[in-house]
């Protein structure tokens, strides 16, 4: 009867210049895709995919408070920046990002011959969850937290702000970079003594079914539960193989990093899959039993490691939003006013109001005082286009507000308003000539300029309690501290919202393709010189 083993494929083998029974080599390897057309990607040649940005980008990430006095552009417009560690990232499909795990396939004899004539078996996967619980005093909790984010920020040359407190990521941070953790469990030994730590391996299961899923530990032996595995398949021959690269056994599957799956923890929903856990995938084959024992059940084989581990970005992460443009233009009101002369069509939002749900209020006398709930039990249709407008207007109206409350200017350079005009030329000569802040106002042609550079044309406005060099001028930073003391800073903020400034992002880096082992490259031999004959 054959036995099975399970390796990283010969290309990452031949990248890392890993032997079959290295340790490294026990690991499926996850390969990352910008673009929906991958499975035809891959199938074609799986050397084909894209490197992973290992400095920062598909990396687990933290924000630190900094300060940033000193610091130079956009970085001192906030008081946060990010710290790194060595735990695989992977974002979400919305994020134009797909992965996919791949593993080959030995016979397990001497030598680990190649597997490719075997048909009678199958490949898959499981994705596990290490969960780890944190229990003990909080002191050393906030200790832990507070002294890892200074010394890889440290490491990191980020200027790390001590006096910002509520700093309690222990559990996130802690157990994301394992080679840091066991430098800083030297120094930090007394207060992890107090810790008890939990950590559990999960997998999500299931009934026969397939309903009431949850994570549970896998060395549950309940015979009602069942795992949930994803399928594999098979890579074919890639055109131009030789024949000793036909012989291999090479599996690819789909990694899910999303689910619209929930599961009850103390009455309430948590989704699947979180960005507090931290995942593992395990391969397997599973061989069909032979004709006449088809009652006897597969026999099945696991990989001797994991892939490494990763945690899911979240849909709405910073950076992984960043990676694909949404484009929205506002319903032209001209259009929607031409619409609403003709029959109302089917489409639409209909909202129905529950019996007893209906909200009862004054909307024409400013914010409501009072209110009633209604009878309700009615159906309303509204264009699209009227919530999205309303929904718009809302947000430029507590955009400024929540700015100006909080002090959060650094919200500012997460914009970028393209104006009509040539206003950014006037006011960069403004701050060029040291003009600060406070003189913006003074110069109308500036103050227009620069408002309207930040989503305000006040020239339309018969009056206005203030404008953005007013409240720019009086901002102040978490230390008290003017927020935009000087011409720089005023540049800086010009610069964080001028769209002919940024950055574009450079496609990711592709992995090397290794040539085939097995497949040489005949070398050239020269051409014989014939004799002339005589």
């Amino acid at each position: 009867m054959t036995e099975f083993a399970l390796r990283a494929p010969w290309y990452v083998r031949e990248r890392e210049q890993l032997g079959v029974l290295d340790p490294a080599a026990l690991r499926p390897a996850i390969q990352m895709y910008d673009d929906t057309n991958f499975v035809r990607r891959i199938t074609a040649d799986p050397r084909d995919s894209l490197a992973f940005d290992n400095d920062f980008d598909d990396v687990w990430s933290y924000p630190v408070p900094v300060n940033p006095v000193g610091r130079k552009g956009r970085a001192r417009l906030t008081p946060w920046d990010f710290v790194t560690t060595r735990l695989r990232k992977l974002y979400q499909p919305s994020h134009n990002r797909f992965y996919v795990v791949v593993v080959e396939v030995f016979c397990d004899q001497p030598g680990l011959p190649r597997a490719g004539k075997h048909d009678d078996i199958e490949v898959g996967f499981v994705l596990r969850r290490q969960y780890t619980a944190v229990s003990g005093p909080r002191a050393p909790q906030r200790h832990l937290a507070r002294d890892l984010m200074k010394q890889l920020a440290a490491q990191q040359h980020l200027p790390f702000d001590d006096t910002v407190g509520g700093l309690r990521d222990t559990r996130d941070l802690w157990w994301a970079d394992y080679a840091t953790r066991q430098r800083f469990s030297e120094d930090h030994a007394a207060d992890i003594a107090k810790l008890d730590v939990d950590i559990r391996e999960q997998g999500w299961f299931t009934h026969h079914d397939k309903s009431q899923g949850r994570w549970r530990q896998v060395t549950s032996d309940d015979p009602e539960l069942e795992e949930e595995t994803f399928p594999m398949w098979r890579l074919p021959p890639r055109e131009g193989d030789c024949a000793a690269a036909s012989t291999r056994s090479t599996w690819f599957g789909l990694i899910p990093t999303y689910s619209g799956e929930h599961y009850p923890v103390r009455r309430k929903p948590r989704p699947k899959y979180d960005t507090q856990a931290i995942y593992e995938i395990r391969c397997f084959v599973k061989q069909r039993p032979q004709r006449g024992k088809e009652k006897c059940p597969p026999r099945i084989w696991w990989s001797q490691a994991p892939t490494e581990p990763f945690r899911i970005a979240d849909p709405m992460d910073p950076q992984g939003t960043s990676k694909r443009l949404t484009s929205i233009t506002l319903p032209d009101l001209r259009r929607l006013a031409a619409r609403a002369g003709r029959p109302m069509g089917p489409g639409g939002v209909a909202i129905t109001t529950p019996p007893k749900s209906q909200f009862v209020f004054d909307p024409f006398n400013g914010i409501p005082k009072s209110g009633a709930i209604g009878a309700g039990g009615g159906v309303c249709t509204f264009a699209l286009e009227l919530f999205f407008l309303v929904a718009f207007f809302l947000f430029l109206l507590f955009l400024p507000i929540v700015v100006i409350i909080f002090q959060l200017w650094w919200l500012l350079a997460l914009r970028f308003c393209l104006p009509p005009s040539a206003s950014i030329n006037l006011v960069s000569q403004f701050f060029a000539g040291g003009g600060g802040m406070a003189g913006v106002e003074a110069n109308a042609s500036v103050n227009a300029a620069l408002n309207a550079r930040l989503g305000l044309d006040v020239a339309l406005l018969a009056s206005a309690t203030g404008t953005w060099p007013s409240h720019l001028a009086a901002g102040k930073d978490a230390q008290g501290n003017p927020a935009f003391p000087d011409s720089q800073s005023g540049k800086d903020l010009l610069q964080a919202v001028d769209p002919a400034a940024a950055v574009k992002p450079q496609p990711p880096a592709v992995e090397p393709v290794p040539p085939d082992p097995l497949c040489p490259v005949p070398t050239e031999t020269p051409p014989r010189i014939r004799s002339a004959s005589r």
